[in-house]
């Protein structure tokens, strides 16, 4: 997702990530909360990208198994659900 700093073509470490993300903080001036950081853009990312074919996703966010998505960074959203429900009475009806 985000490039190393020392080789592009490689995924930057998730210390770095972190370190630039308190740093962003602190100079946003936003209150450190736990629960808000690496990890919630991750899911942030993969909830958006929920439509994609799950392969794409992975590469794209550089997990290595679908399975890690599936049970650590997708969540759906209620207009997401209610979206499949309609799209599956459309088909169905």
């Amino acid at each position: 997702m985000l490039p190393s700093l020392k080789d592009p073509t490689v995924c930057m470490r998730a210390w770095s990530a972190r370190v630039w993300w308190s740093r962003a903080e602190r100079l946003a001036g936003f209150e450190r909360l736990r629960g808000r950081g690496w990890h919630s853009l991750r899911r942030k990312f993969a909830s958006d990208l929920m439509d994609q074919p799950l392969k794409v996703l992975c590469e794209l966010g550089g997990w290595k198994t679908a399975k890690t998505v599936l049970q650590c960074y997708q969540r759906p959203d209620e207009g997401q659900l209610r979206k499949a429900l309609e799209a599956r009475r459309r088909s169905v009806g």
